[in-house]
């Protein structure tokens, strides 16, 4: 299955997510149908770019660089001067710094039964999530539990020293999900107005087709981002290590999608 096959499928039961639409694909946009973006960005008409295989480790110059608006609004969300698109002219030197690591890290370890079941011991964020929740004033985590074996819970007041609470999903213990994973996204979605929904589970699993192993995204949704329902909707084919996000600004969700 190639990129555009692949984004055709989409994810199934995508009504599940009223709010927009799960998948941003890659499809043609007719006539003056181009999507205008808050920030005055108009995007192609296609939209994400095809990019060729032999093409996809270089370094390419992004659309909005070489069309800019005319003008562009800058009272909505952040402004990141990554790149010259907010800038007119200077005569400043960009310059990168390396991050430092802090004195504490690593700030969770596999120290747990749980953590340690699998091939070898886990306590990582495996693009899960960690977010900051308004509504109890907590730094909250989410993080594979032993080599693909389960998902665990975590909470912070500083994002620094981690607590493993215990709960009821499994009897004493921080697990939240059970069950084989690879990657996995827990989302906080302010913008949903169903409570019960309030958090998002994104958990990529596998399952045997026609003799072949194919990995898909489970749909799960939630209250408090511990007591997980049943699967409410799945993607289609994916690659393991793919991620999805919900951009605010275009009201979508969007896929980063790794490919083998």
């Amino acid at each position: 299955m190639n990129r555009r096959e692949f984004l055709a499928t989409g994810i199934a039961n995508t009504a599940f997510l009223k709010s927009g639409n799960i998948l941003s694909a890659a499809n043609p946009v007719k006539g003056s149908e181009r999507e205008l973006l808050y920030n005055g960005i108009l995007l192609p008409t296609v939209w994400p770019p095809a990019t060729s295989n032999a093409k996809l480790h270089l370094p390419s110059t992004p659309p909005y660089l070489t069309e800019p608006p005319a003008v562009i609004p800058i009272d909505v969300g952040r402004q990141l001067f990554v790149d010259d698109f907010l800038i007119e002219q200077t005569d400043l030197k960009r310059v990168y710094h390396l991050p430092q690591y802090h004195s504490a890290g690593p700030v969770l370890r596999p120290e747990r039964a749980w953590e340690k079941q699998g091939d070898f011991p886990m306590a990582a964020p495996y693009s899960d999530g960690v977010w900051y929740d308004p509504k109890d004033k907590l730094f909250k985590m989410w993080y594979m539990g032993g080599y693909r074996a389960c998902t665990c819970y975590a909470v912070s007041q500083d994002g620094v020293k981690w607590e493993r609470p215990k709960l009821d999903v499994m009897a004493d213990t921080n697990v939240v999900s059970i069950g084989d994973r690879d990657s996995a996204i827990v989302w906080l979605d302010h913008e949903d107005p169903d409570a019960k929904r309030r958090f998002k589970l994104f958990r990529a699993h596998r399952e045997a087709k026609d003799g072949k192993v194919e990995w898909f995204f489970q749909i799960h949704v939630s209250a408090d981002g511990i007591h997980w329902g049943d699967v409410v909707g799945r993607s289609g084919a994916i690659y393991p290590r793919s991620t999805l996000f919900r951009n605010p600004f275009r009201k979508k969700w969007e896929y980063g999608i790794r490919k083998d």
